[in-house]
């Protein structure tokens, strides 16, 4: 009887303890998971107001080039031009730079915030 008593307790720890550690695992999943998430969030809102900011420079290089060449196209065709050229750039090294980024993604996934 005693030892029935005690395997039905081991039992019900070995239960508890299961249940535990699989609330510490989903707490551990959704602390990752926000913390990447924010970091996103961020990311985006600045990439969004970087974005903006070379909107409006842009129309305002390519104004100050039309004005200068006196004629209504030619500034923004250099602007034009000018972006051609980085997106090819941008193309060319693609695989070098699409490498660091994603182990960049996965290190801030998997980082300890202790």
């Amino acid at each position: 009887m005693q030892e029935h008593k005690k395997i039905e307790e081991a039992t019900e720890n070995i239960k508890e303890y299961m249940n535990i550690r699989y609330e510490l695992m989903v707490l551990k999943a959704s602390d990752r998971i926000s913390f990447v998430l924010s970091k996103a969030i961020v990311w985006a809102l600045r990439a969004w107001v970087f974005a903006f900011c070379i909107l409006f420079l842009s129309f305002a290089a390519a104004h100050y080039l039309s004005a200068v060449y006196a004629c209504s196209y030619s500034g923004f065709l250099v602007v034009g031009g000018i972006y051609f050229s980085i997106g090819l750039l941008l193309v060319c090294i693609k695989k070098s730079l699409a490498k660091p980024l994603r182990n960049k993604i996965i290190s801030n996934f998997f980082k300890r915030q202790f």
